[in-house]
């Protein structure tokens, strides 16, 4: 009797131990542990939409201070685990997330699947940088290859305004309040709105609120406004700058200004072989959602284009476009609305 038990208790053992190993070698790289973000800009195309291993802290430290990256990972933290750097160009437009890994020792290679959540917006080329905690790995040499799987989660909304930013000259120091008529509409926003911006802004245009600086202010909101596009401007893709340029220089956007509206716009506009473009201005954007600004700008300019692809050139009557006086306290929004790909315009 007393053999049987220690025969099942040798077994029992042995079952356990099989089940360690086996969640270990099962569970290994199954967790990863995200340990920074950040943004920056890289000239190097050579580590565009790269997945790279650091198993040593002088590798990582060459890596970031040739593309000036802020780390903060230590070498202590290299001791019992690697690191997995995902760069992603244009997370603007998306955001990746680690699915599983898979680690083949025999040939230390790395099988890395993503998600990556397709977001709406556009902006300039940029990488966004994933540092992931992972179970340390042995060598240097480790062959990476990655799956992605891509995952609609919100498409460009027609009914959606994309970046309004806002810009505050005023003549002299002083405290502006900023409030949005259906601020119900608002999706996401930067600062966080919170019934309205109470700001103290400086002359040169720096906002300070809640003892930050911006030069801005930013927000997301749902849109209201049909167009129908009989009226507006058609654009192929090899004009877009061109049209950008002339346009918003003929409306009154200083320099600045066009240069942030063209780089965030420009990409989509770029995507499209042949687009209709149409200028929400001030007048139709008060209508929608009035601005409320205390005390009252002397003048104020605001700019929503909407853009529809179309599945070729069309003549379209042109709209036309008033041009904008800057006097005293100014103040500045821009934003554009993505419609649904359709025909040429009625």
């Amino acid at each position: 009797m007393k053999k049987v038990c220690s025969i099942l208790c040798m077994v029992m053992i042995i079952i356990v131990l099989l089940l360690i190993l086996l969640n270990k070698k099962e569970g290994s790289f199954q967790s990863v542990k995200y340990r920074y973000l950040n943004n920056y800009y890289l000239e190097d195309a050579e580590v565009d939409n790269t997945i790279l291993v650091f198993n040593n802290y002088k590798i990582y430290r060459k890596f970031i201070q040739k593309y000036d990256i802020e780390g903060n990972l230590t070498e202590e933290d290299f001791k019992n685990h690697s690191y997995l750097a995902v760069m992603d160009l244009n997370s603007c437009d998306s955001e990746l997330e680690i699915n599983k890994i898979e680690y083949n020792e025999s040939n230390q290679k790395l099988k890395v699947y993503l998600n990556n959540h397709q977001l709406c917006g556009f902006c300039m080329t940029h990488y966004d940088i994933y540092f992931y905690e992972i179970e340390k790995i042995n060598g240097d040499k480790i062959k990476v290859e990655k799956e992605t799987n891509i995952i609609d989660e919100k498409n460009c909304d027609p009914d959606v305004t994309y970046k309004p930013i806002l810009y505050l000259y005023p003549n002299r120091d002083m405290n502006v309040s900023v409030h949005l008529e259906n601020q119900d509409n608002i999706i996401t926003s930067y600062p966080k709105y919170a019934n309205g911006w109470d700001v103290f802004v400086n002359s040169d245009g720096t906002i300070n609120y809640q003892n930050r600086d911006y030069y801005a202010l930013y927000w997301d909101e749902y849109n209201n406004t049909k167009v129908d596009f009989s009226e507006g401007f058609y654009v192929n893709r090899e004009d877009a700058i061109k049209f950008l340029e002339e346009k918003l220089d003929y409306i009154g956007l200083n320099n600045r200004e066009a240069n942030e509206f063209i780089m965030y716009w420009l990409p989509v506009l770029e995507q499209n072989e042949h687009s209709l473009v149409y200028f929400e201005l001030t007048d139709e954007r008060e209508k929608n959602n009035k601005l409320y600004i205390s005390p009252q700008p002397d003048s104020l300019l605001r700019i929503n284009m909407h853009i529809k692809k179309i599945n070729g050139p069309v003549n379209i009557k042109e709209q036309k476009l008033e041009s904008f006086e800057r006097k005293g306290f100014t103040v500045v929004e821009w934003g554009g609305t993505i419609h649904k790909e359709g025909y040429n315009a009625r």
